[in-house]
């Protein structure tokens, strides 16, 4: 079986590269997964910390490797980070995963008295309801390709249009 690095356009994955683009998101995740989860646990059974404080440290510090190995990895982006074109959208959309994972986790401590694995529970599988979702914004607007983008928007004659139909000559 080829590995996710090598898929050449003479292998199944090489004709369809958006399947290997999702092994390597799914892997990517579960890397995101481990470090929040793990940082959950320790912040709720090591540290006694409540489970919403104990809730936002996890998903913190489990969006940071998340975007690095996605980036670096699953859509191999190289060079300067662009703060709005990816920083700011990823991790608008790690607040997003924050709020649902929150109430999720807030909701579960109250029902289930403060369960360890009912919270760990809670928080995945409120980023579960995003993954599917999250894959093809970062696929399809965060790290797409600049040129791309370039092609998308260039005329016939080589010149470039950011707006989706070419300006309207003024009235005379």
């Amino acid at each position: 079986m080829p590995s996710l690095a090598d898929a050449g356009p003479d292998t199944a994955l090489g004709r369809r590269p958006w399947i290997a683009k999702l092994a390597k998101y799914s892997a990517a995740s579960l890397a995101g997964v481990v470090s929040s989860t793990s940082t959950l646990f320790l912040m709720l059974e090591v540290f006694d910390v409540a489970p919403v404080p104990a809730n936002i440290t996890a998903v913190t510090v489990g969006a940071v490797p998340n975007y690095l190995i996605n980036r670096a990895w699953t859509f191999n982006k190289r060079g300067a980070h662009s703060f709005t074109r990816e920083v700011l959208p990823f991790w608008g959309m790690a607040i997003l995963g924050l709020i649902i994972s929150t109430f999720a986790v807030a909701w579960a401590a109250g029902r289930y008295d403060e369960n360890t694995l009912i919270l760990m529970i809670a928080n995945v599988g409120s980023f579960g309801l995003l993954w599917v979702g999250r894959f093809f914004i970062l696929d399809r607007l965060l790290f797409k390709p600049l040129a791309d983008i370039l092609e998308e928007h260039e005329d016939a004659e080589g010149h470039f249009h950011l707006h989706t139909e070419a300006a309207e000559e003024p009235s005379r």
